[in-house]
């Protein structure tokens, strides 16, 4: 090993560890090989200002089961700001020759009640690779095996794994850490991403320092050994094809960031089938905006009505957003029109009623698309009221984006008739017909 090596002292962020329920401690750790600085989730430091990072996995999203008389339910939120900002600062951090650590100390939730979860925490997103796959233990595991001595200190008494995983990616470089039983725990791929399987320490200044002070000498440890044998200097050399596979690398990596965002930005929107309140006023608003492009009335405001505008930016379409338990109700309908009034509108302004049906007592889509009442139908054009289901309204949006409904024949559909416009299976069908 070098004496340059030897020599450097790396800065290491441990970030957000409140929220797995650790106290962060006062003053950073130091040693000779480096210092550990604690900073809580919203910090204003960047992730690229520091040589390391670490990290416990799921402390971007939060799972809740829920139930009531009826059914239950998982009630899951993340920080997509929060997200998609370390996202960015983590691809800088690595293109700076940093690296990172995800700490596993949980299951992955990917999916859960016909909802994928796939891309909601930064540890997901770094594993979210083709052909490698990630799957859970029945329980937790503590035998296991390091394939790494450095790391056999910290895994000796802290080691857990609650998932294990398997690459049949021919271009992943990943280099083992440990196993249980032949199967993969704890991994590093590209030399930059450390994926360590481990139990959280008790809350205690003693066993907070023990915990990431044995981590941290395992993470430098295993970087100085993997860069001993190509001295630093030996990188002023390069062959063409590195610049070339540098580029190639970095439009990549542009190219998958745009699809996460798209991928985030569509999963984002069926959120309008399980939200209520103020939650499903934000979900329609950006289905309108986002979705199909439109103008819509107060998008910075929080009102159950909502307008959609013209390229004049005058009203063309009225908005009543409404969430209930159980199916269209007559009141729902009158609430719409009364609304209506209310913005000085004349009873003939066309006017949308979007309803999320069935909310908590949903266990699936068939479930969910339960059919609006005849009567509740009949009351919807006797007073000029067009009702869509939450349902009807993205399965119109998955129309119009794939190309079978263009906006000038959705705005027409929208403006020009009332009742209930169902669309279901990629027909559309008003009724009463």
């Amino acid at each position: 090993m070098s004496s340059e090596n030897e020599s450097i002292k790396f800065k290491l962020l441990a970030l957000g560890i409140e929220r797995v329920g650790l106290t962060q401690p006062a003053e950073p750790i130091e040693d000779r090989n480096f210092t550990i600085l604690f900073e809580n989730f919203l910090t204003q430091k960047r992730l690229q200002e520091f040589d390391g990072v670490i990290l416990f996995q799921g402390i971007f999203e939060t799972f809740e089961r829920k139930s009531n008389y009826h059914t239950s339910w998982t009630d899951h939120k993340y920080e997509k700001n929060e997200l998609d900002k370390r996202l960015k600062e983590l691809q800088l951090l690595i293109n700076d020759g940093g690296f990172i650590c995800f700490l596993l100390n949980r299951p992955f939730i990917d999916h859960s009640d016909g909802t994928r979860y796939e891309d909601t925490d930064l540890t997901k997103i770094a594993l979210n690779y083709g052909s490698f796959y990630r799957e859970n233990f029945g329980k937790r595991l503590a035998n296991l095996e390091s394939k790494r001595d450095e790391f056999l200190r910290f895994l000796n008494i802290y080691g857990a794994a609650n998932s294990h995983f398997k690459n049949h990616n021919n271009h992943l470089d990943w280099k083992v850490i440990a196993e249980i039983n032949g199967r993969v725990t704890a991994f590093l791929l590209f030399d930059s991403s450390f994926f360590i399987p481990c139990l959280i320490p008790d809350n205690n200044p003693e066993r907070i320092q023990e915990f990431f002070r044995l981590l941290a000498d395992a993470l430098i440890s295993t970087r100085k050994k993997l860069n001993v044998e190509i001295p630093t200097w030996v990188a002023e050399f390069e062959f063409k094809e590195e610049s070339e596979l540098r580029e190639t690398r970095n439009a990549l990596f542009a190219e998958m960031e745009h699809i996460d965002t798209k991928m985030r930005e569509l999963n984002q929107l069926k959120r309008i089938l399980v939200s209520d309140g103020d939650a499903l006023v934000e979900g329609v608003r950006d289905v309108f905006s986002l979705g199909f492009g439109l103008k819509v009335d107060g998008i910075d405001e929080l009102k159950e009505d909502l307008k959609i505008l013209d390229k004049d930016n005058q009203p063309l379409l009225f908005i009543e957003v409404k969430g209930t338990n159980r199916g269209v109700k007559r009141e729902h309908i009158n609430q719409a029109d009364s609304h209506r009034e209310r913005s000085s509108l004349s009873p003939e302004f066309p006017t949308l009623l979007i309803m999320n049906t069935h909310i908590k007592n949903s266990r699936s889509l068939s479930e969910k698309n339960q059919d609006v009442a005849q009567e509740q139908v009949s009351h919807a054009r006797r007073i000029n009221v067009l009702v869509l289901r939450t349902y009807d309204l993205l399965e119109l949006l998955k129309m119009h984006l794939s190309g079978h409904v263009q906006l000038e024949e959705t705005i027409s559909l929208l403006t020009t008739n009332s009742g209930w416009l169902r669309v279901v299976d990629q027909e559309i069908h008003v009724l009463p017909e």
